[in-house]
């Protein structure tokens, strides 16, 4: 099977006051149906780009958020898929933020995305661990019942800025 390509991705952990995680739910036409999943707010690294500076850009392309954003916190293979009829081999890099429950918006750039993001929803681990919606990353209760509460203030600022 062939590889595909290697798509770097930044994302965001994103928490709220009650330490909630905010995931944006997709649904995507894959093998003739439609996949449902929920994911954390990022996308893929641009050229020349570092992936701090992605996570910020796509945090306000998909949610209007401009925030600090601390990490990298996690780094792990998002798998391979078929993205946008292309096949990618996934890395996704995590940074964490923090924002009011009222404060995202769910928007979108271009048609693609606009098409694809259907809702973006707070959720408790408690909730993730419960869940049986597909959700990514596949892990994300784990990791986040490992964190602190305080995770994003807790874990110094970005790389860029030591």
């Amino acid at each position: 099977m062939n590889e595909g390509r290697l798509r770097r991705s930044a994302r965001i952990f994103l928490f709220n006051e009650r330490d909630e995680v905010l995931l944006i739910r997709f649904v995507v036409e894959r093998e003739g149906a439609p996949f449902v999943f929920w994911v954390t707010p990022g996308g893929e690294v641009e050229p020349g780009e570092s992936d701090l500076h992605a996570a910020e850009r796509e945090l306000f392309e998909e949610l209007g958020l401009k925030l600090p954003l601390y990490g990298p916190v996690h780094e792990e293979s998002g798998g391979t898929y078929v993205h946008l009829g292309e096949t990618v081999c996934n890395f996704d890099v995590f940074f964490a933020a923090r924002c009011a429950t009222d404060a995202p918006r769910l928007t979108g750039v271009t048609a693609d995305e606009i098409a694809l993001m259907r809702e973006a929803r707070w959720w408790s681990v408690s909730e993730l661990e419960a869940t049986s919606e597909k959700v990514f990353p596949v892990a994300i209760a784990g990791l986040l019942r490992e964190r602190t509460p305080d995770w994003p203030r807790e874990i110094g600022p970005p790389e860029s800025e030591l």
